[in-house]
């Protein structure tokens, strides 16, 4: 079992100064932290946010939890016409974080089915409103949330996300994210899981490393929570003994994935990620671009 370790150092609203203060370029991210061996990082005060954990809940019924579902879409849906009596008090990620809290985590997925391009990009501005929460509305929860509930913490241990992305030219699609730990270094790994056969699989295996820290998009300072980055088997440091068994070997990235792809991702809720996949910026021409729009859902058993 990792062993969990605070997340203590990093206040989101000195990472905003710093941002300010320099731009970066790519693929360095600014106030990195070492990714220690065996490291399992806690959110700290700054990131905590309110939720009550679906697993402390009753069990909620069929209507129960469909009702639960429509709140949360309705506000996703709503959130840019909604006016609150008092914006000093009211933050939109944190209620969104309460309402997909509420709906029990093996009827999540839902929500992919539920939510569409607009709101998943949408989602992702919205997510961004909690790096400016203030200490004192974040410590109105009574409850904490740590990442790594969701991600594997045992070396044969496999998490798996259901995911949908918004893509401008040929509309949604679907695909999986599945995330495990190097059998020799503990540091977390994923694969882009895109569902289209044995020949897709093949051809796609698309291997990431995965970074579970505070960072920002080199090109437009907005803060992520975890960060996905896709390179050659060689440049990951994996090879197929390092793979879960079964697993496709690791290949170089084809098109349209090729080119340098990170994709930054930020909490929506326990168990949801909402994500933007960034391409490296091309020589002498660009700062780099933004790729797709996607919304990640933990899947349980």
């Amino acid at each position: 079992m990792l062993t969990r370790m605070p997340y203590s150092t990093f206040g989101v609203h000195n990472i905003l100064v710093q941002a300010q203060q320099r731009r970066v370029g790519w693929p360095h991210t600014p106030l990195r932290v070492l990714n220690k061996k065996r490291q399992h990082i806690r959110v700290n005060s700054a990131l905590r946010i309110l939720a009550q954990a679906s697993f402390e809940q009753p069990a909620k019924t069929q209507a129960d939890t469909q009702r639960c579902l429509d709140k949360a879409v309705g506000l996703i849906n709503t959130a840019d016409l909604l006016a609150p009596f008092d914006r000093a008090t009211y933050t939109a990620a944190l209620v969104m974080w309460q309402a997909i809290a509420d709906i029990p985590p093996a009827d999540r997925s839902e929500l992919l089915d539920r939510l569409n391009a607009r709101d998943i990009k949408r989602l992702w501005r919205l997510a961004g409103q909690r790096y400016q929460t203030s200490q004192q509305q974040l410590q109105l929860s009574v409850s904490s949330y740590d990442i790594w509930d969701d991600l594997p913490t045992e070396l044969d241990q496999v998490t798996e996300f259901a995911g949908k992305a918004a893509v401008p030219i040929s509309g949604m699609f679907n695909f999986q994210k599945a995330f495990f730990l190097h059998p020799k270094t503990d540091e977390l790994y994923g694969r882009v899981q895109l569902q289209k056969g044995p020949l897709g699989n093949a051809l796609y295996p698309l291997y990431y490393k995965a970074s579970v820290t505070p960072s920002l998009i080199p090109a437009t300072d907005e803060l992520t929570d975890l960060q996905l980055d896709y390179q050659s088997p060689n440049n990951l440091g994996l090879q197929p003994e390092h793979t879960p068994k079964g697993w496709p070997q690791p290949k170089q990235p084809l098109y349209p994935f090729s080119g340098g792809l990170v994709d930054y991702c930020r909490l929506v809720a326990p168990g949801v990620l909402v994500g933007v996949g960034w391409k490296a910026p091309r020589p002498g021409r660009d700062v780099g671009r933004r790729f797709l729009h996607f919304i990640l859902v933990r899947k349980y058993q």
